[in-house]
């Protein structure tokens, strides 16, 4: 069993590592990542991250993995954060920059983050590991999906969103799916929903490599026809 279960995470590891390092190559690629670099940034941390927890696993103390994935998880959650203000400007200066609307609604959303990640705090169990801050980026990523459907003039801005927005989605399942078990004391479906955000990450990094493309095939204005004018 232990040899097993060893196997399906290296297995899902190794996967993930190859298509995080494959986006990464793709977003360059097609001239994605200098557009939105906090994006970016935030893809290439996530590999190196993982490349740094797995090659460091066993050689140092527990108590060392456990506090330096800790700060790694902080790290995450306030890239997370910044790369939903860089969507946000992204969307704002698309539909013509600030008005006092915008403001006003960018601090509802705010609002609406802090409120929801309030009330998912208070009913997930104390034993239930829930950051603060990355259930915030969540809820504020999502938010934001739901003003760029309104607001998006780009294709690549509006994916870009709509990855992470179901990335939260799959989270907050796999929350909740933790919390369920735990009350239910069953160990097994704890374990099973503890991929779930793993393979869900995996679902999200190829639906980007599907969907970004070039920044120059972002938006296709028609050519006339030189006979356009004939009768």
């Amino acid at each position: 069993m232990h040899l097993s279960l060893l196997a399906t995470n290296t297995m899902i590891w190794t996967v993930a590592f190859v298509l995080q390092c494959v986006l990464v190559y793709l977003i360059f690629r097609r001239g994605i990542a200098p557009r939105f670099p906090v994006f970016s940034s935030l893809l290439i941390f996530q590999p190196v991250r993982a490349a740094l927890l797995f090659g460091l696993s066993g050689h140092i103390r527990s108590s060392v993995t456990i506090s330096l994935y800790g700060v790694f998880s902080f790290i995450d959650a306030a890239v997370q954060l910044m790369v939903a203000v860089e969507l946000a400007l992204h969307m704002i200066s698309g539909v013509g920059g600030w008005t006092r609307f915008r403001a006003l609604l960018c601090l509802l959303l705010l609002g609406a983050a802090l409120v929801f990640t309030s009330i998912a705090i208070s009913l997930v169990p104390g034993r239930v590991s829930a950051d603060r801050l990355q259930i915030f980026a969540w809820f504020t990523l999502f938010a934001l999906f739901g003003a760029m459907l309104k607001g998006s003039r780009s294709y690549n801005l509006t994916n870009i969103s709509a990855g992470f927005s179901l990335f939260s989605l799959v989270q907050f399942s796999a929350l909740a799916g933790r919390t369920v078990a735990l009350l239910h004391r069953n160990a097994i479906q704890y374990a099973a929903w503890s991929y779930v955000s793993a393979i869900g990450y995996l679902a999200i990094v190829v639906f980007w490599i599907i969907t970004l493309r070039r920044e120059s095939e972002r938006v296709r204005i028609p050519v006339p026809s030189q006979n356009s004018d004939l009768p």
